[in-house]
């Protein structure tokens, strides 16, 4: 087979639009409290950090409640309007006061404060002032009846419980008689079938310590519904959403571990699945930051943040965490400063949409200005008290700051892979259940084949174009073309995964002709390397289609230029200190190039980490016939430069024999392979 042309080796700059950068103020995140490095080698922060955190963000939202509405109405950062537009202040203005309040929650039952420094005044009257308000059915600003599917009053129900006696006890009893009973009603309240029973749960606890009818029968037939959508390896599935993701901690895993707490017949229930589950996923849970704290973002609603920390907290609480404390500490620790130090919390004092600072272009149409306080519940641990081991023992090392090494997790269709040169986190898909495809970005945020922490993703911004970084694609015609969308699992081990995907239908024209049965699978081994990946993929239609891989996405700074080096079958691409890279290895004749994703209007940015998107892509010149492999390595590196692997391949009846990393991998070629 001839490989890919050469091209040619002069490094050169791609052109890019001029573009309007967003300066964060550094000194808005500027932190009083000292560090300790003999207790916290690792981080540096102490106890003392994360309040500081705490009173800053809620000293950042407090001057946005109104007046008038008694709700917090937030504004953005000038330009980055995305699909905001089309939301109504109320959709905010509800998300951010039932989210929130879990922050003030948190804080006020961790430190028995309710004041902090930066506002003037008690911080938990605003919200007890606009909970009398709106569940009085004879005021003028009563919230109302929920409607279908409405999940507004769980924050409530919630930090109730969390911090009674700030946010339930202060309360007069008619008071209290009005809250629970909007409580009583949102817990009566139709619920989309995912995650979000656990919502319309979050009241019962509260409504029986009172004497009130919960729904608990029919709200226990739910949560053995929740139950039966875990599929093993410490992972839950989103239910209707099916898919995994990090739903599946600030979710699932931090709702088990407050009912494990909270409410002791759900206790005695699901106490055992709950412990079990959990100290499943806490086995694997390291493997999910890199060296610098960063989780590693793949799915949807990574806006936010840190509320993957959030059943930390509730689980060491219980008893149930399998994480040695200094270890929990480190990695908690190490991704709230990872946030907090790269701009989550914005010039506006407000967590605004976004991954690292303010950043539309990664929320899905369901996420407004309010949404990110979801990130509250990442302070769970301040629910420990000063003297808990998890405060005082020494931080310990997590795999990122070592040998690194890797989780194979069958149950979920994934590998995790932390690298011990960097410290960097990949995630691998094998296998991703259907879930609403064409919605909220979908494909580009769960179907690439990999993830890095260190690298994020390239981003189009809801209802934007698809993506092709970082995936396979086929195409009839060469100008429309379908990338990885429905992933199923073949195999799964630590340096050789298989997936495999159904092609969607042809195109029109050729089932007008007859060719009604032209669709067939696309087949791709992914072989791990200590540096990268090499992909060897083929299809096997009776049609010749066009092929084609994306490499990583890197993230591009506004004031930084793009330039890239070719030749010999091989194309880099370098911004800032982003760099990524492909070298064909063994294919049909083809064409290697980049793309760099402007921002559209409304967007700042197209790419997770913020700045434009680009990545390198090859592509067939011509049709491939069918079970014909293509053999393509891929890699990104953050900060550091680009390494070339040594490689062989060498074809063996029906092998293909490629050493990497100085170990023979070998891949078994269909049948019929040219």
């Amino acid at each position: 087979m001839a490989s890919a042309s050469s091209l040619s080796t002069e490094r050169k700059q791609i052109p890019s639009a001029p573009h309007i950068q967003h300066r964060r103020n550094s000194a808005t995140r500027a932190l009083n409290a000292s560090e300790d490095r003999a207790l916290s080698p690792f981080t540096g922060y102490v106890r003392a950090h994360w309040i500081e955190i705490a009173e800053k963000l809620i000293a950042g939202i407090l001057p946005y409640f109104s007046p008038t509405s008694g709700m917090p109405e937030l504004i953005g950062v000038p330009g980055e309007t995305g699909h905001f537009r089309n939301f109504s202040n109320g959709d905010h203005q509800r998300t951010a006061f039932d989210r929130s309040i879990c922050l003030i929650a948190y804080y006020a039952a961790g430190t028995g404060l309710d004041r902090v420094p930066g506002f003037d005044g008690s911080i938990t009257e605003p919200y007890l002032k606009e909970i009398i308000r709106g569940t009085d059915p004879n005021s003028r600003g009563y919230w109302g009846r929920h409607p279908d599917y409405s999940d507004f009053g769980t924050g409530i129900a919630m930090a109730a419980q969390i911090s009674p006696r700030f946010l339930w006890e202060p309360l007069g009893s008619r008071e209290k008689r009005n809250l629970l009973a909007y409580l009583k009603d949102l817990a009566y309240t139709s619920s989309y079938d995912c995650n979000h029973w656990y919502f319309h749960m979050a009241p019962v606890p509260l409504l029986e310590q009172n004497g009130e009818d919960s729904n608990r029968t029919y709200l226990s037939e739910r949560y053995e519904r929740l139950f039966a959508w875990y599929r093993g390896d410490g992972w839950f599935f989103d239910g209707e959403n099916r898919s995994f993701d990090l739903y599946n901690a600030w979710g699932f895993q931090l709702y088990n571990a407050f009912f494990a707490h909270v409410d002791l017949n759900w206790k005695a229930q699901f106490g055992e699945r709950i412990r079990s589950v959990s100290r499943e996923f806490f086995s694997m849970y390291p493997y999910l930051f890199g060296r610098d704290g960063g989780p590693v973002s793949w799915g949807r609603s990574t806006s936010y943040r840190f509320a993957i920390l959030g059943p930390l907290g509730w689980s060491f609480l219980n008893g149930d965490c399998s994480l040695r404390p200094g270890q929990a500490r480190r990695l908690a620790s190490s991704a709230l400063k990872f946030f907090w130090e790269r701009g989550a919390f914005s010039d506006n004092g407000l967590l605004e949409p976004g991954f690292l600072g303010p950043n539309s272009a990664i929320a899905e149409a369901y996420v407004n200005r309010g949404s990110p306080y979801w990130a509250a519940h990442g302070l769970s641990c301040l629910l420990l008290p000063q003297d808990h081991l998890f405060w005082t023992d020494t931080e310990s090392p997590a795999p990122a700051d070592g040998e690194g090494g890797s989780k194979a997790l069958p149950s979920a269709q994934m590998l995790v892979k932390v690298s011990p040169h960097d410290g960097e986190v990949r995630l691998f898909p094998v296998g991703q259940p259907e879930s609403h495809l064409g919605m909220w970005q979908r494909e580009i945020k769960y179907c690439q084949h990999a993830y890095s922490s260190y690298l994020g993703w390239c981003a189009a911004g809801e209802d934007g174009q698809d993506l092709g970084a970082g995936r396979t694609g086929y195409s009839v015609d060469g100008q429309t073309w379908s990338w990885r969308a429905r992933p199923m699992m073949v195999q799964i081990d630590s340096e050789h995964l298989v997936s495999q995907e159904v092609m969607s239908a042809p195109d029109p024209r050729f089932v007008a002709k007859g060719n009604r049965d032209d669709f067939g699978e696309i087949t791709t081994h992914t072989l791990v390397g200590s540096h990268g990946e090499v992909h060897v993929f083929w299809h096997n239609s009776p049609t010749p289609h066009f092929l084609y891989l994306g490499g990583y996405g890197i993230s591009v700074p506004h004031d930084s230029a793009i330039t890239s080096e070719s030749g010999n079958g091989s194309l880099m691409i370098h911004a800032g200190e982003n760099h990524s890279m492909m070298q064909v290895l063994d294919a049909p004749e083809g064409l290697l190039a980049a793309d760099v994703i402007e921002p559209r209007p409304g967007w700042l940015h197209s790419h997770s980490f913020g700045g434009k998107g680009a990545f390198p892509h090859w592509r067939s010149k011509a049709p491939v016939p069918a079970n014909t492999p293509v053999a393509v390595y891929v890699h990104g590196t953050r900060g550091q430069e680009l390494i070339m692997p040594e490689f062989s391949t060498q074809r063996e009846g029906d092998t293909l024999n490629i050493t990497l990393d100085g170990t023979a991998r070998t891949v078994k070629l269909p049948y019929g392979w040219t």
